[in-house]
């Protein structure tokens, strides 16, 4: 049954991933290009990405020349803005008048909340057109609805650095080393997934059968796992950090059974079966992985995919997350998710969301050309599209800047100091008051 979803997923993404035949910004509810003028005026575009979004528009063939006909079309000039200062930077801006033909990138740990809730940002839902959302792949959407404050939308999409625009750059897979799994004669992920099979317990007895002393020094050599991340793992099993209840309030979920069974089985794997490298250093961790020194690589996100498993020795395949006891069904995160703001000084709104419209689009990123840049086999393929189609803007960390000490409580319960009951129980009343007062909610 498993292998008839997965086709009927490749079946449906064909328009998913389809190269449009011409680009019009009227598709999206807005006027031609051509009818927006910025008098010549300057727009600054505010990143922390460095120099690589205009180094995707200098170096990309479906782009190069793109920046140049918006400056011509909107009559402006397109000025690039780096800074890790978010969003300090932006507040910097907006107090000195400074921001009114500004674009900004922020993202939900990197200057999001702080700007909408702090009235720094443009309500967008007032003027966006209707169906403005409509015209943009799926996942752009599910974003924007994650991120939603007050009821509303405040994103007008991401901006992207590859060729990669309406797929989630961040969505995170399980990879596995198959020329290792093959070598040990284990149980391979892939077929347990299409089976259905793939679970918590699954990848456990792979994890045990593949740790070993391989030079008998008394010193694992070789892991079954290598960075699973409890957040990450409770989205597996169905569970959230936080939610929003019948009331509208986002409240703290993090006690709530699926998710102390979540930080058990990390402990579990960390401490008593001791088959995930104990260590927190994602380069180390990786880069196990990558040399064939481990199993399972539970950080597989589809950003590190071109550069770090593309030129990778031994052949691997993705497959997702496994599945946890509180589950029917495979459940997909991401470990961020980015939107597009405007200043709440933004001088002409509109023009400013046509523009980045314009820059940004879904026929830059055909699908064939995506999984060519993501994957080398037919299976992770497979799964790539499926993860990008199914994943409904589950975030296992929606609120990361507001957590208080999650991140380090939630470790030391992996390694056995603290109980998942203990930890959370300690942690709710915090988070709780971060998030009533950031979201001004009684």
């Amino acid at each position: 049954m498993r292998k008839l979803l997965v086709v009927g997923i490749v079946v449906s993404l064909l328009a998913f991933g389809s190269t449009a035949l011409a680009f019009d910004l009227t598709d999206f509810g807005l006027q031609p290009a051509e009818n927006y003028d910025f008098g010549g005026e300057t727009v600054t575009i505010i990143s922390w990405t460095s120099d690589r979004i205009p180094g995707y528009f200098e170096t990309d063939l479906a782009v190069m020349g793109r920046v140049e006909e918006a400056e011509e079309l909107f009559n402006c000039k397109i000025d690039w803005l780096y800074t890790r200062e978010i969003p300090e930077q932006n507040f910097s801006r907006l107090l000195a008048g400074d921001s009114y033909n500004d674009l900004w990138h922020a993202q939900n740990k990197i200057g999001y909340w702080e700007l909408v809730a702090n009235d720094a940002a443009y309500p967008v839902y007032k003027i966006l057109p209707e169906g403005y959302y409509d015209a943009f792949p799926p996942g752009i959407l599910a974003v924007e609805e994650a991120l939603k404050y007050k009821g509303q939308y405040w994103g007008i999409g991401p901006m992207e650095w590859r060729p990669i625009f309406g797929y989630q750059n961040d969505l995170i897979f399980v990879a596995y080393n198959k020329t290792l799994i093959d070598r040990e004669g284990l149980e391979d992920p892939y077929e347990l997934y299409l089976a259905g099979e793939w679970d918590w317990d699954a990848a456990t007895r792979i994890a045990v059968a593949a740790t070993a002393d391989l030079d008998g020094d008394g010193e694992t050599d070789q892991w079954g796992i290598v960075d699973a991340r409890p957040w990450d793992l409770a989205v597996s099993n169905g569970a959230s950090l936080t939610r929003v209840d019948e009331n509208g309030k986002v409240i703290f979920t993090g006690d709530e059974p699926a998710y102390l069974e979540a930080l058990e089985q990390y402990r579990m794997w960390w401490t008593e079966l001791k088959v995930q490298m104990p260590t927190n250093a994602s380069g180390d961790l990786r880069n196990a992985f990558v040399n064939g020194r481990a199993a399972m690589w539970f950080y597989a996100g589809a950003w590190q995919l071109p550069d770090y498993l593309m030129p990778m020795a031994d052949e691997w395949v993705l497959v997702p997350y496994p599945k946890g006891p509180s589950v029917d069904d495979y459940q997909w995160t991401v470990q961020a998710i980015s939107t597009t703001l405007l200043p709440s000084n933004a001088k002409d709104p509109e023009a400013l969301v046509a523009l980045k419209t314009f820059l940004w689009r879904e026929e830059d990123a055909p699908q064939s050309d995506v999984l060519a840049r993501h994957v080398r086999n037919q299976e992770s393929a497979m799964v790539f599209l499926e993860g990008n189609l199914e994943w409904k803007g589950q975030i296992s960390r929606l609120f990361e800047n507001f957590l208080a000490t999650y991140q380090d409580d939630v470790r030391q319960v992996g390694q056995g100091n603290l109980s998942p009951a203990a930890a959370m129980a300690a942690l709710k009343p915090i988070i709780q008051a971060n998030l009533d007062d950031l979201l001004g909610q009684n």
